[in-house]
Formats: structure tokens, sequence, C-alpha cells
């Protein structure tokens, strides 16, 4: 085999490699820092110094990022009304910045970064998207991945590791905008269970049937609650991990491969 043909055979191995490092990032201490580093004490002023004024009071800060609810008026009802359900959900998210480019064609005006689809699971990198995909893939993950994962190994689901989710671009190979642009997507890459088992996505084919139907079942299920899921036999671009989406089509259609 040629360097070309090798470096392409170790692709597949590479990503799926970096998908399950994304599920450590999951598992990763918090590192609790004081808010406010200790003032030295200060020196003595020589004789004839002006005198030094005491330091005011430090004030909080206010966060460029929250899951507080924003005040009312800042963002449509549906906006708030769904960090409500996030937080039903146990969802861990803050709020980000309008995201927008308008050359583009790039917006997701009222973004949120998710780091938890619920309370036992992590998501892990960050994950930015729109409110409506938060909350999509929070239940999907809840509701059917975890229960699925018991059934098939016997442990519940406790890790999602995802390969993007808000990003501007277009769709591969096309001029039409993606619905990652639009924040309104989610690729996963691998998923840990509760008792360590690594599941990364892509074809195991034969050699690992319960893999292999496990994967199946989450894409049967996912289509309907996404509008567009593809994943490994869909296309090359699709080859590591499940996308998911929820592009809105004619009389509600659905594009599952």
């Amino acid at each position: 085999m040629d360097r070309i043909g090798k470096g392409r055979a170790l692709r597949p191995a590479i990503a799926v490699a970096a998908a399950l490092a994304a599920l450590a990032l999951c598992a990763a201490a918090k590192v609790e820092l004081p808010q406010h580093a200790p003032v030295p004490a200060a020196r003595p002023q020589p004789p004839g110094a002006a005198p030094v004024p005491s330091p005011r009071p430090q004030t909080e800060a206010p966060s460029a990022t929250t899951s507080e609810a924003p005040p009312a008026g800042v963002m449509p009802a549906e906006e708030r009304a769904c960090r409500e359900r996030l937080r039903a959900l146990g969802v861990a998210f803050e709020e980000r910045e309008r995201l927008s480019d308008p050359e583009a064609g790039c917006l997701v005006a009222y973004p949120v970064a998710v780091t938890a689809l619920g309370p036992a699971i992590s998501l892990a990198p960050e994950a930015v998207m729109n409110c409506a995909m938060a909350e999509a893939a929070a239940r999907f993950a809840a509701g059917t991945i975890s229960p699925e994962a018991e059934r098939a190994f016997g442990s519940p689901l406790a890790a999602v590791a995802q390969a993007s989710a808000y990003v501007c671009r277009n769709r591969h190979g096309q001029s039409k905008i993606s619905e990652h642009a639009l924040g309104n997507a989610l690729d996963i890459s691998a998923l840990r269970l509760k008792d360590g088992t690594e599941i990364a996505v892509h074809a195991y084919g034969p050699d690992d049937l319960r893999r292999t139907d496990f994967i199946r079942t989450l894409r049967t299920k996912a289509c309907g609650p996404f509008k567009t899921v593809l994943g490994p036999g869909s296309d090359a671009d699709h080859a590591l991990h499940l996308h998911l989406d929820l592009q809105q089509r004619r009389r509600g259609g659905t594009f599952c491969q």
C-alpha cells in the first residue's frame, strides 16, 4: 500500500479515537477558584505623602453568559419557555450572544451553550445550538439513547461526544447553507455508558452485531423527533457520526438515511 493509501486507511481510526477522547472531557473534574483574589496589606506611607484613598468595595460584574432567565422582553416568549423546559429536563446550559454572519447567511438569534443533556448525561465538547435543538437532543438522549443502551448493553447512557454543533458553513459540497449554521443540528460521534462501555459511531458490520443493531435502532427512532437523520452508510461525510437536525420541510416531511 502506498503512502496515500495508508493515510486513507488511518483516517477512520483517527476519527474514532478523537471521538472517544472527547468522552474523557465529560469526566473532567471542575476546579473551584475563589471569586476574588486576596487583597495585599497596604504599605505604610512615608511622612508627608498624600493620603491614599480607601479601595472601593468590589462589586460583582455581570456575567457574559448565564442560564438564568433573561429579563422579560429581551427574547420571545417561546425562547423563554424553551429555557424553562431545559431546566426541567436538567440540561446544563449558558446563554450566548447572538451569532450572525449576514454575508454567509449564518444566524442563531438566541443560542445556548450546552454541557449536559440531563442530570446524568454530560455532553462534550460544549455544544452551541438553538434552544429547540438543545431540547430535542436532551429528550432523545434521556428518552431513547439511554433506555436503548440499557436494553442492549445493560447500562444507561452517561456521556455524549459531539463532533459538530454550530458552525457557520454551507452543506458539504453544496452552496446551500447548513443547518449547523443555524444552530439547528448536532453530530454525535460517540457514547459512553455508566459502566464505562464506549460506543463510537461508525459501521461495525458483522464483527459487532450488538453495536450495529444499537446504532441502527437509534437512527430509526431519531427519525421523526428530528427531521434529518444521517449516519454510517448515508455517505462518506457521515461515516463517523450521527447527524441530527430540525430542518423544516414541506408537510412536516423527514429525510432519514
